[in-house]
């Protein structure tokens, strides 16, 4: 039930963008070079057109706790970049 409610809430986040909402912002993850990762969670403004700007902030002022759990989490993160890359280079698109 959580994933429906999560799904329908980034559903109703697109449409007001779409809609014209000028002030729709929203984490998403995307390509970025914050870290070594190819992609990372950052801060995306979207529009009618989709995404209008992606606010990269850097990693500065992490304490030392956070530091130690983005380090631990970049192992995960790593794996589900590659297994949703290997997924998207299967996948044809149709226009």
């Amino acid at each position: 039930m959580l994933l429906i409610n999560l799904f329908m809430l980034l559903r109703f986040i697109f449409l007001r963008a779409l809609d014209g909402d000028s002030d729709v912002y929203e984490c998403l993850f995307v390509q970025s070079d914050v870290t070594e990762l190819p992609f990372f969670a950052s801060r995306v403004k979207l529009g009618k057109q989709g995404v209008e700007a992606v606010i990269f902030l850097d990693l500065e002022g992490l304490t030392e706790y956070e530091v130690k759990a983005l380090e631990a989490l970049k192992v995960e993160l790593k794996g589900s970049i590659e297994k949703g890359v290997a997924f998207a280079q299967k996948e044809k698109v149709t226009a």
